[in-house]
């Protein structure tokens, strides 16, 4: 298995996020602000009547509000204290979040911290690697050390390279060996068409390097980025700063004829196989004319028996990225690598190539927090199997099946009596209910001692490179592989739960079952409008518009719903769109966007559907409304709210609860809600995900 998450390094293409911190003033000031508006905003949620809503509010004044009814407003009434006594840490857009984020950070640096002060482990174990990676890390000076030979000698072999033949060579190798993402953006991934097997596929750029395509639709800004940063990488190779500017300024060139025809559509979506197609690697190499894609690949250490197709999102790119791969361009290309590996092992050039000082990361944490912070942002793979052993139980797995499995029955019961689907596509539907498989830390075993004795070096640099072979080598060998439904693919401790449509399988990982979503020392109904509802979301979205298209195998093929019953499936979706847009606002102006949240929204209101079908006293649905709304605590600063309505998938926190709930006539039946009330809406105003 890979043992590293670097995901920041790995192909070209990725899109790198700058986190500015704020200055205090403006927190505060945004803090007054939201006060007011956090308290107004749960008031014009609702289309309904209500709460008569404050005319407007000073910037920097709170308005009180009366305590919050079940029947007007049920997110804040479930978490106004918890929201009034939260505060923005510095820098921090949310607060008064459900959960403490830092819980199980806290939990796996526990585990690294006690076995960084043992010795004596067998070689080849989990602990014996980490405690290696732990000391290296810790005597590397990566100011006063020298840049790794290795890497000199590297950077300036790319910079003497003479021919485009040498160019692919090297750039096949610098995958291979460093990890640093190829030229034609071609990793392994998914085969959409053939439940979940691993193939070649070429991706689609959405940036390069800091050139964020989005971002070049309003500004050109970002090329200069790329210019200044090639210019000083070709100057530390002693070129003149003419020469370099030149060939930096041709990046720039090559970023926009990449962009140029790049499809835009693509970017950003939340189900990208709507693009995803099969080629021939007779089809591939009439579009790669330019390259030997038999000896390209080989050197990336591929076994070509095994790759008989390829994937591929946006062929006009790679054709825009063959067209670039001539000598003409060979030397703005030798810079483009040279910047690739600059990028992927920046900590440890940055000191020792004087032209690169701004690529030097000043943290002022203590040694201690640092090797901590790099063994847990790095080594998930390892940390992951003791970080279950520790918190994970056979008696919470057998409490987290049941649960699944009475979720699935709920489903079986709204799948069957849905009067608007055909015979044929509910039964596809159930078949493909009873194929989805779990994915919990039961799942997950410890590394092949074997593998892990591989992983080897006398300072941090070569230990990192030795895994990092490890990983590309890991990598490669998918190639061919079917997909493994019950594979563990998400950290067990990243807190968090996925449907995958290619696997039909759903992974609910260790760190999520924490209290509020889950605790062995809650009742069965807390933990259903916990945890319960996250499945049943996840499990939703096996039936989703977007998810629907995969059939009970987990391969992507449209046809095999009824054309009936995907046109009664859109229009159920636009009355979906038009139910969250027309009813539901923020700051009593802004409309969550329909059609860029409809996945989530539908998911959310079937997961609801569902675990309040297997709740059938009033206490019991108490309990799950109640834990429902409590796992959504949280408020943000404004801004973040504007950001979140303006690209996220998800709907605000308070929308996902009351928009939900009104829509349910459970939830009128347990708190008798009454026309008049904030909550209310009339029944044929409300939507339902199945009836």
């Amino acid at each position: 298995m890979q043992f590293t998450t670097d995901f920041t390094q790995g192909f070209p293409g990725s899109i790198y996020y700058d986190h500015q911190i704020m200055d205090r003033r403006d927190i505060m000031k945004r803090f007054k602000r939201m006060a007011a508006l956090l308290m107004a905003v749960s008031v014009v949620l609702s289309g309904c009547a209500g709460l008569e809503i404050p005319e407007e509010a000073a910037e920097t004044e709170a308005v009180e509000l009366p305590p919050a009814r079940a029947q007007d407003d049920f997110f804040r009434y479930i978490n106004e204290e918890a929201l009034a006594n939260a505060e923005f840490e510095y820098g921090a857009m949310a607060a008064g979040g459900s959960f403490d984020s830092k819980l199980v950070e806290n939990e796996v640096k526990d585990i690294i911290r006690e076995i960084a002060a043992g010795s004596g482990y067998e070689p080849g174990t989990e602990e014996y690697v980490i405690k290696k990676a732990y000391d290296l890390y810790s005597s590397y000076d990566f100011e006063n050390s020298e840049v790794p030979k290795e890497l000199d000698d590297l950077f300036r072999e790319i910079d003497s390279i003479s021919s485009m033949e040498e160019f692919f060579e090297m750039d096949a190798r610098l995958q291979r060996d460093y990890g640093v993402g190829n030229i034609l953006h071609l990793t392994v991934d998914t085969d959409y068409f053939s439940s979940g097997d691993k193939i070649l596929v070429f991706g689609q750029y959405s940036a390069v390097f800091d050139a964020d395509f989005e971002t070049l639709d309003e500004t050109y800004g970002p090329l200069n980025s790329l210019k200044e940063t090639g210019s000083l990488i070709l100057q530390q190779m002693g070129h003149d700063e003419k020469e370099a500017d030149e060939i930096g300024t041709k990046v720039g060139y090559i970023a926009m004829d990449i962009y140029n025809a790049t499809d835009m559509d693509q970017i950003g979506v939340a189900m990208p196989m709507e693009f995803f197609r099969q080629m021939t690697p007779a089809d591939i190499k009439a579009i790669l004319t330019n390259v030997d894609l038999d000896d390209y690949v080989k050197a990336l250490g591929v076994n070509t028996a095994k790759v008989d197709r390829y994937g591929i999102y946006d062929p006009g790119q790679l054709e825009a990225v063959n067209a670039i791969l001539t000598d003409e361009n060979l030397d703005a290309l030798k810079c483009w690598q040279m910047m690739s590996l600059a990028q992927k092992y920046r900590r440890f050039i940055a000191y020792g190539y004087e032209k690169l000082e701004n690529y030097r990361n000043i943290d002022y944490k203590s040694d201690e927090e640092l090797v901590l912070d790099e063994i847990y942002n790095t080594y998930y793979g390892l940390t992951d199997p003791i970080y279950v052993e520790k918190y994970y139980s056979e008696e919470m797995d057998e409490a987290l099946i049941t649960m699944c499995d009475d979720i699935r029955e709920g489903y079986r019961d709204l799948i069957g009596s849905a009067s608007w689907l055909s015979d044929a596509t509910r039964k596809g539907l159930l078949e493909k209910l009873d194929n989805i498989v779990y994915v919990t830390g039961a799942d997950l075993e410890r590394n092949d001692p074997e593998d892990l004795k591989v992983l080897k070096g006398n300072d941090y640099f070569e230990f990192y490179l030795s895994v990092t072979r490890h990983d590309m080598a890991d990598l490669m060998d998918d190639i061919g592989k079917p997909g493994d439904r019950k594979a563990v693919g998400m950290p067990m401790q990243m807190l968090n739960a996925c449907y995958d449509p290619s696997l039909n399988n759903i992974t609910i990982t260790v760190a999520i079952m924490i209290d509020p979503f889950f605790s062995m020392d809650n009742d069965y109904y807390t933990n259903l409008g916990g945890l319960g509802a996250v499945i049943a979301h996840e499990m939703g979205h096996a039936f989703d518009s977007d998810c629907i298209v995969f059939n009970e195998k987990g391969v992507y093929d449209p046809s095999w719903i009824a054309s009936s019953d995907m046109d009664a499936l859109v229009a159920r979706n636009e009355t979906a769109k038009a139910y969250f847009e027309n009813n539901f606002t923020v700051f009593g102006v802004y409309h969550v966007d329909g059609d860029q949240t409809l996945g989530e929204n539908y998911a959310d209101l079937g997961g609801m559907e569902c675990v309040t079908s297997l709740a059938h006293t009033q206490a019991d649905r108490e309990k799950v409304f109640t834990s429902y709304a409590r796992i959504w605590s949280e408020k943000r600063a404004d801004s973040a709210l504007m950001d979140q309505l303006e690209y996220d998938v998800h709907s605000p926190s308070i929308i996902r609860v009351n928009a939900i709930l009104s829509s349910l006539d459970v939830f009128y039946e347990t708190y008798d809600v009454k026309e008049g009330d904030g909550m209310y809406l009339a029944p044929e105003d409300r939507i339902s995900r199945w009836h």
